[in-house]
């Protein structure tokens, strides 16, 4: 059997996390959702079928020989929605022609035999999962499908419950030392034998496991609280990491993080609250940079996803922001904020909008549209190059189509903002 990992067609509900990479690359748990179905399924070829702005950068990213083409696939075949999380057992997947819906009929998988695919209609595996569930019918499963960014925080700590199976063979804290404080059972905590737990840390796996992972430094003064995972060559600068959070690899965090991912290669260095929020890569939020995940009156959050406004369905909802965006000191985020890509934001010492679109400045109270572009590579350039990671190509062409995607939404508010400091 082969896997293809399939993005649909409501990948923008999911920005700003995906504008610079697909969804299966999005991080939930321990791991990145197609990390998720590598492990479910270890001895089947995954093929990846990213929407075609992003198929230069995943060809990049996984090599060309994994772009799939379903037509020319020669086996049965599990088509998987990106959004997926299955929690099944692998073998329910593969029993039998047919699809696994929501709740509200959305396809989350279909498996399809090797010679039925002929007969099926449509040229992407998004369109022959859709064709054999009308087909062959389907059934509500108890998997999960993605739909907007905070499900993946919700989604988070019962995700590294269920990922911790990896390393629980492993588990123990025989090698800390003295001074390291450890509550719960010791085969809840998963530390590598190369990372670096110092004296006078503090961790606490009584309502959830803890995986300090290869190269991590965890800083003396920091307390872990579990459920949690700290990323390869993560460090925690005498940090308060409270449960449900996940921080990928070469991330440099301080101050207290609650139930919030952030997906790797960022900063939050300095004291600070970061809550039920998801952080993209190479983001630097400066010190005492801090977010509202609740509101004073504890009613349902509402955010404005690409600038429209939608309700949540939580009371708990924090701030989602995207790649190579960085703050100043005392930056302030509202409750449920929305930030793109390659932002600068300066406070004022008032809460931030609640919407800002992606390359856009946030100056003096107001948008603006910043130093432009090429500055913007240009930084980026500089921060991924002190982690010896390069700027590529392919990645520059998708910032600058980026770019031209999200530039009247830029100038629609740069335009709003200045009539209001008139």
């Amino acid at each position: 059997m082969k896997i293809i990992l399939y993005e649909d067609g409501d990948f923008a509900n999911l920005y700003p996390l995906v504008y610079l990479r697909p969804i299966f690359d999005l991080r939930c748990g321990v791991f990145t959702l197609r990390e998720k179905v590598a492990h479910k399924f270890p001895n089947s070829r995954i093929y990846l079928e990213p929407r075609e702005a992003l198929a230069d950068v995943v060809g990049e990213r996984y090599g060309l020989r994994s772009l799939a083409d379903v037509r020319a696939i020669d086996d049965d075949v599990l088509l998987v929605n990106a959004r997926a999380i299955l929690t099944g057992e692998p073998q329910t997947y593969a029993a039998e022609e047919k699809a696994g819906l929501t709740q509200s009929g959305e396809v989350i998988w279909a498996f399809v035999k090797e010679e039925t695919i002929a007969d099926l209609e449509g040229d992407s595996a998004a369109e022959l999962a859709q064709s054999l569930a009308e087909r062959c019918g389907g059934e509500e499963t108890e998997d999960v499908l993605i739909e907007y960014p905070w499900n993946l925080v919700h989604q988070n700590a019962a995700q590294i419950r269920a990922d911790y199976a990896y390393y629980a063979d492993n588990a123990g804290c025989d090698g800390l030392d003295s001074h390291v404080a450890v509550a719960g059972r010791k085969e809840d905590l998963y530390v590598a034998e190369d990372a670096e737990v110092q004296p006078f840390t503090y961790i606490d796996c009584r309502e959830g496991p803890v995986i300090i992972d290869s190269g991590a430094v965890v800083r003396a003064h920091s307390s872990v609280e579990g459920p949690a995972y700290i990323g390869p060559g993560t460090h925690l600068m005498e940090a308060k990491i409270r449960e449900g959070s996940s921080l990928g690899p070469v991330c440099r965090a301080g101050g207290e993080i609650e139930e919030s991912i952030i997906h790797g290669y960022s900063n939050k260095y300095h004291t600070g609250f970061l809550g039920h929020s998801y952080v993209c890569e190479w983001v630097n939020l400066g010190a005492l940079t801090t977010n509202s995940d609740l509101k004073n009156d504890y009613s349902e959050v509402s955010v404005r996803l690409n600038d429209e406004p939608m309700k949540t369905g939580s009371m708990k909802v924090g701030a989602f922001i995207g790649d190579h965006t960085k703050t100043s000191i005392g930056t302030t985020f509202n409750t449920g904020t929305m930030v793109g890509i390659m932002c600068n934001l300066v406070s004022g010492g008032t809460v931030l909008p609640k919407f800002i679109p992606s390359f856009a400045w946030y100056l003096n109270d107001r948008i603006s549209k910043g130093l432009g572009l090429k500055y913007g590579l240009n930084t980026a350039r500089i921060a991924m190059g002190r982690r010896d990671v390069e700027l590529t190509e392919a990645m520059v062409k998708l910032i600058e189509k980026t770019e031209e995607m999200t530039k009247e939404k830029k100038a629609e508010k740069v335009r709003r903002d200045r009539k209001k400091a008139r």
